[in-house]
């Protein structure tokens, strides 16, 4: 089923107000010819709000146990309550229920088969306009409602079309920013180590030579010149300490700030919201990279795959390892899981580290773990 929760809005609004119309002037037409106590008016307010309750519950954003089986259901219910309004009531505008009911189906089905059924689902009407009811020009009616039908399901598929082509260049940009910070991230890093090698092999190892120069001299001098001699030897081995402690210093700047890197890969995401814990440090940008690619890869199952709404993001340190948890709160689409080409290519990306990727579907949701060992951060 495709993703319909972020343009659901005004369709819901225009659904409801077109919902209003059909079932207030039904009823209202149904009780000046047969009386408020005629069991056609009763029974059709009743399917009239069957489907409203039933149109509301296909398109809540919160989802079910079985998601994908328990809203086919729904959808087949709505079908089901148009077909019984036809027998209730004679007004052939019905039928403009049936237009709303075809703009869901597209999230359900292939378009093309869509196209090829709507036929199917637009036939009732022509049947009882026809056969039950006695009315002339159903056939006009029904292929009318139809054509309703048909502009229904081609203006759906064109704003799911757009909104899987928004959805993908937003998560390209997504993509783009985080690989961006990433790199700026080695570039800093790599500057700050060169930096620091260059003080420890050149600075440190001078003063290191002087420090045992002035302490040979200082064996050999007597009087004041020995007592000059130790006191710089003295102060070289402060410089050889402070410097030792700046070239530690600038190590420790120089890990890579991956939470930011992975923030921008989870701004704005559609439908969902990310709980991002950082708790580990790392250095290594090969790490540092597998590690954004294995979010990246799991965020894109989580919205394909299931009914996520929301996904928790930790990384931390077990065992001298680095330990990377995500885990949604999604239904599965299908019993169990298979490894597809997503979770393949976290598996190989934890190989290709020495690591390993551990993945474990459950009712609470799809959880990933990553292990990498941590002598490389």
């Amino acid at each position: 089923m495709t993703n319909w929760r972020d343009n659901i809005s005004i369709e819901l609004l225009s659904a409801m107000i077109t919902w209003a119309l059909v079932a207030g002037s039904s009823l209202y037409y149904t009780q000046m010819d047969l009386g408020w106590f005629h069991w056609r008016v009763y029974l059709s307010a009743l399917l009239y709000s069957l489907y409203m309750a039933g149109f509301l519950l296909v398109t809540r954003e919160g989802g079910f146990r079985h998601d994908q089986f328990v809203r086919t259901l729904l959808l087949l219910a709505l079908f089901g309550i148009v077909n019984c309004l036809y027998i209730v009531v004679p007004y052939s505008y019905n039928a403009v229920l049936m237009a709303v009911w075809s703009a869901l189906v597209p999230h359900f089905i292939a378009f093309r088969l869509a196209l090829w059924l709507s036929p199917l689902w637009s036939a009732p009407l022509w049947l009882t306009q026809a056969f039950y009811w006695g009315h002339d020009y159903a056939l006009i009616t029904a292929l009318l409602f139809w054509s309703f039908n048909l502009f229904a399901l081609v203006t759906m598929q064109t704003t799911l079309r757009e909104q899987k082509a928004r959805e993908a260049a937003n998560q390209l940009n997504r993509e783009l920013m985080a690989t961006q910070t990433l790199l700026n991230q080695a570039g800093k890093q790599a500057e700050r180590t060169r930096i620091a090698r260059n003080i420890h092999d050149l600075l440190g190892h001078h003063l290191t030579a002087l420090s045992i120069n002035l302490q040979v001299a200082g064996r050999k001098a007597d009087g004041e010149v020995k007592q000059a001699v130790e006191k710089c030897h003295a102060i070289a081995g402060l410089l050889l300490s402070d410097v030792r402690e700046a070239v530690a210093e600038i190590r420790e700047k120089s890990l890579i700030d991956l939470q930011s890197a992975l923030q921008e890969l989870t701004t704005d995401l559609p439908r969902i919201q990310v709980d991002l814990n950082i708790q580990a440090e790392v250095q290594d940008v090969e790490q540092a990279h597998a590690i954004l690619m294995c979010v990246k890869e799991s965020l894109t199952n989580s919205l394909k795959h299931s009914s996520a709404d929301r996904i928790s993001i930790s990384l931390s340190e077990a065992s001298g390892n680095l330990q990377l948890d995500i885990h949604d709160n999604g239904q599965q689409k299908i019993a169990g899981f298979r490894t597809g080409n997503g979770l393949r290519g976290i598996q190989e990306r934890a190989s290709g580290l020495c690591g390993q990727a551990l993945f474990e579907s459950g009712p609470r949701g799809f959880h990933t773990r990553i292990l990498l060992p941590g002598e490389m951060a």
